[in-house]
């Protein structure tokens, strides 16, 4: 199975290309969704966090407060590399359970995994897995106002974006750029040909 892994800063759009190309119907796995069931069942991961950012991002019933770990984690660089640093070993071996049981990926009659990873560059060795990169980039004033238009509130978007790697840091380790500075249809239009470029190269490898 062809795997492409698309990275994207806040408010880059990265979900909905990854979006746009399982309409044609690639498989998708979002890393985030992975991080988000941890925060809700890994007890080990909570307790590592919670002996970190303190008890405090805690309720009463032992789970993460998803709002007040977000406030200790993304408050200065030191803090989210900190998260990282705890989080991206569970996310990474969860993720390789999937991508390498045989009874998981191989089973789907699918070409194509998606699998979004809005951090990729923290993790290098996980970009190993991946058959390509794409590095979806948008001007930071434009992802702030997409953040904030979805509801996020400006200062914390202001501030998990000056954490966030650049666009350029990102595109040194992309195999494809995706710019989508313009509207939804272009980014549309941009899967699409993608799609059918990257079918043309499959079919052409499995061919001989």
């Amino acid at each position: 199975m062809y795997t492409v892994m698309v990275t994207g800063g806040l408010g880059s759009g990265k979900s909905t290309l990854c979006k746009f190309i399982c309409e044609h119907g690639a498989m998708s796995m979002n890393l985030d969704e992975i991080y988000r069931g941890l925060l809700e069942s890994n007890e080990n991961m909570i307790a590592d966090l919670a002996d970190c950012f303190g008890d405090d991002i805690l309720d009463d019933s032992g789970m993460v407060i998803r709002s007040k770990l977000a406030e200790e984690a993304f408050s200065d660089e030191r803090s989210t590399k900190d998260l990282n640093a705890i989080t991206f070993p569970y996310i990474m071996a969860m993720t390789n359970d999937y991508l390498l049981d045989v009874h998981c990926v191989p089973c789907s009659s699918s070409k194509v995994l998606v699998v979004e990873v809005p951090l990729l560059t923290e993790v290098p060795e996980f970009a190993q897995l991946a058959d390509e990169i794409i590095a979806v980039n948008v001007p930071s004033d434009v992802r702030l106002q997409r953040a904030v238009a979805r509801g996020m509130n400006p200062a914390d978007a202001l501030r998990r974006l000056q954490v966030q790697p650049t666009d350029a840091e990102r595109d040194a380790i992309a195999d494809t750029i995706c710019d989508n500075s313009g509207t939804e249809d272009d980014l549309r239009a941009w899967a699409d040909a993608w799609w059918e470029e990257r079918m043309n190269k499959i079919d052409a490898a499995g061919s001989r």
